[in-house]
């Protein structure tokens, strides 16, 4: 007998159920820490390595940018840096545009044009790699948190179903797992989060971290984040019933 459990961004582990409660949250708890540390740092290498790939990108950019507008000055074609025309004997002039949008008749127009159009995509990846990478320190940190927490007793975790059912099996650990849990049922591993102040509920959030950490830049395009808790509104809220 066994269950499946999700955790994570896309992570899922089998765990058999014939084992008294207590062993198995426990050891639910450890893996799902364990594959959730590795994929972030996994993620973590890949986005520097991408981030230093675009770096790269933009310094050989820059360079040919510039040696083209070196090869221009000396055809003629553009100013020299110093704002002075070239008042060479044959200069050219710098070639019209027909239109707004109109490319550039010169080869060596176009090849710049185009060589400051991936060097802008390229500061855009790095932008958005500096970004992802300060989120993966922070959440690190979270689970780094939460799992000392845990080791500490001092975090209570829950075993439930995507609307956030609840198994309750923090009052069932003495028992067999397989008494209060569905054999081939798949489950989200949460844990709750005490409330800020004492007019609110205790919240059951899933241990989880959004996709946007996992994801490339360009995967993120179209990209949408689907939380593994799906909680359903209360249909029976005592407390703001109390407050009319």
């Amino acid at each position: 007998m066994f269950i499946l459990v999700l955790f994570g961004y896309k992570q899922y582990k089998v765990f058999t159920i014939d084992v008294l409660g207590n062993t198995l949250l426990d050891c639910i708890w450890t893996q799902a820490i364990k594959e959730i540390t590795k994929l972030l740092t996994t993620k973590e290498e890949s986005h520097q390595k991408d981030q230093k790939t675009a770096q790269q990108k933009i310094t050989s950019n820059e360079k040919r940018i510039a040696a083209i507008n070196q090869q221009l000055q000396e055809e003629g074609l553009l100013e020299a840096p110093t704002g002075k025309k070239d008042d060479k004997k044959g200069a050219k002039p710098p070639p019209q545009k027909k239109g707004k949008d109109a490319p550039p008749s010169n080869p060596l127009e176009a090849e710049k044009l185009e060589l400051q159009k991936d060097t802008e995509k390229q500061q855009e990846y790095v932008t958005k790699y500096t970004d992802k990478l300060n989120k993966i320190k922070v959440a690190s940190e979270k689970f780094r948190d939460l799992n000392e927490r845990y080791h500490n007793d001092q975090l209570v975790i829950e075993l439930c179903d995507k609307t956030g059912e609840r198994k309750f099996v923090k009052t069932k650990l003495d028992g067999i797992a397989n008494t209060f849990l569905s054999d081939k049922g798949t489950y989200i591993l949460a844990y709750l989060q005490a409330p800020a102040t004492p007019d609110e509920e205790e919240q059951l959030l899933a241990l989880e971290f959004e996709g946007y950490l996992a994801r490339t830049v360009d995967e993120d395009i179209g990209a949408v984040e689907e939380p593994l808790l799906q909680l359903q509104p209360k249909k029976d809220d005592k407390k703001k019933k109390g407050k009319k």
